[in-house]
């Protein structure tokens, strides 16, 4: 082989080579922001689901507050000895209801079961722990729901019209045991607002790091 066709088969070696490479790097390239734009989709979708827990709970502050106050003022009021009907009747309807958070999980769930997950450490984390948090409300307001309905409710069920909103006997409810049941109740509701706390306050936390992540 001569000088001229060595140096002309080097550089079409050369050419060849520099082009399998420019195109295994556009390759890369276009896998990588097809990817990343695969992840901004999933984070996106992420980021409304926790919107959209956050307005669930806001939707909630008053409501929690006004049954919170009527369980106080009803427990203070029969430690200090009966009441009258009225006053029952201004507080024991309002007892009645209960405050389960209708919330969303499917985006969450589906990150933290993606490959991105493992790339933003922090972000899994604190969503795991939002989850924990979630479950752990979800669990106390279900079973409060429960108590509520197999104490509260079935004890007063002989004496209180609840449809007609109306009190037929005050008996069962100037009892020991209606004080008892109302005392419980209120510890449930403390509890329960511990955890709208935290969770709140952990879906403002993640919902601050996933505008970070779509920067």
């Amino acid at each position: 082989m001569s000088r001229a066709d060595f140096k002309a088969y080097s550089m079409e070696l050369i050419i060849v080579i520099v082009g399998i490479t420019a195109a295994f790097q556009l390759q890369i390239y276009n896998e990588k922001r097809i990817s990343r734009q695969i992840e901004i989709n999933s984070l996106s979708n992420l980021k409304k689901e926790i919107e959209i827990n956050i307005e669930e709970f806001e939707s909630l502050k008053e409501y929690r507050s006004d049954i919170t106050q009527h369980s106080i003022a009803l427990l203070e009021a029969l430690k200090n000895g009966p009441i009258t009907s009225e006053f029952a009747s201004e507080h024991v309807f309002k007892l009645v209801r209960t405050s389960t958070p209708d919330l969303q999980n499917q985006a969450t769930q589906a990150y933290l079961e993606s490959n991105w997950s493992y790339t933003n450490i922090e972000l899994k984390n604190e969503l795991l722990l939002l989850q924990t948090q979630l479950q752990e409300l979800q669990d106390l307001s279900s079973g409060y729901q429960d108590r509520k309905q197999s104490k509260f409710m079935d004890f007063l069920f002989d004496e209180v019209d609840f449809p007609a909103f109306k009190i037929i006997s005050m008996k069962a409810i100037n009892s020991i045991t209606f004080k008892n049941i109302i005392w419980n109740q209120t510890s449930d509701e403390y509890e329960l607002n511990r955890l709208y706390d935290l969770a709140s306050a952990q879906l403002h936390k993640v919902d601050s790091l996933l505008t970070v992540s779509l920067e």
